[in-house]
């Protein structure tokens, strides 16, 4: 009795693994020889010879292609469904930035105004702040019309300031509230405005001013000088006893003093003409000839 050979599996079976090579050999010359078809056919899909040679290696172990797909333990896995965890991207919040209060109380005046020893113009004159000076605010009165400031000319003293012109800053509403100062007895005091340029006269320019006696004393003698802030006029100082009027270049009268109540004209003198310049005019008047007696001086800035 004969027995049979044992059986090899179908993977070690020569003449199986032989053709299974051809088949793959001549797959891949098909896939290097130039097509020759005509134009007008459809061209193949890319996987055709791929899946011509799965289908034979399954056929020859056995396996079955159900409507040309895959097996199904050789398909792709479905995409995930699952929803990834998103993280926030933070929000950075802007730093606030911190802006200063002022510590102190401020005055700014926006137009040339006196500061005198109380409230109101029956009262001495001690300085002044022309438009766009600032002052340190003090207090109020109760009226609310005028500021108790401290004075930009000596800090360590004060004045009274009109309110008109005067625009608070800082802190203001915490200051304190002082009662009217009460009127004073007349005593010495004048009022300076300009009024023209004249010349040029032998060479000079004069700047005119009017003196109005607003106090209770005599006014007798006077000195002027003054600072040229564009520069180039060169102002002179000059002193009188005496008040002059003119008519251009023309003295037409003189007073000797100014009672209370008179009003009358004095000079400030220069060298090259002032006109359009910014100019402060100092102007020194006292109550005895020679700049002598009781004197006051105020500060008058302008632009001939």
């Amino acid at each position: 009795m004969h027995s049979d050979p044992p059986k090899n599996p179908r993977w070690k079976n020569p003449a199986r693994i032989a053709g299974i090579v051809a088949l793959l050999l001549f797959a891949g010359l098909a896939c290097n020889v130039p097509s020759l078809a005509s134009k007008n056919n459809q061209e193949q899909d890319p996987g055709f010879v791929e899946t011509s040679v799965v289908e034979t290696m399954l056929a020859l172990d056995g396996g079955q292609v159900q409507n040309g797909n895959l097996p199904t333990d050789q398909e792709a896995a479905p995409p995930s469904t699952d929803t990834p965890d998103i993280t926030d991207t933070p929000t950075l919040t802007p730093t606030a930035t911190h802006t200063p209060t002022p510590q102190v109380a401020m005055i700014y005046s926006s137009a040339n105004t006196n500061c005198r020893e109380g409230q109101g113009t029956s009262f001495a004159w001690l300085t002044s702040l022309t438009a766009g000076d600032e002052a340190e605010a003090v207090g109020v009165d109760n009226t609310g019309e005028y500021w108790y400031i401290r004075r930009p000319d000596q800090p360590s003293s004060y004045c009274w300031l009109w309110g008109k012109y005067a625009t608070p800053s800082g802190p203001y509403q915490s200051l304190p509230v002082y009662t009217q100062v009460p009127t004073p007895t007349p005593g010495f005091d004048y009022k300076a405005t300009y009024i023209s340029l004249i010349g040029p006269c032998g060479g000079n320019w004069a700047t005119m001013y009017k003196i109005d006696n607003i106090g209770a004393f005599t006014l007798e003698s006077w000195k002027t000088s003054a600072t040229d802030h564009t520069g180039g006029s060169n102002p002179l100082s000059t002193e009188q006893d005496q008040f002059y009027e003119y008519s251009g270049c023309a003295q037409i009268n003189q007073q000797v003093d100014l009672t209370p109540g008179e009003s009358y004209y004095l000079l400030q003198i220069f060298d090259n003409n002032p006109s359009g310049h910014d100019v402060t005019t100092n102007i020194k008047i006292c109550t005895k000839n020679g700049l002598a007696g009781e004197c006051l001086t105020k500060k008058v800035r302008h632009t001939p």
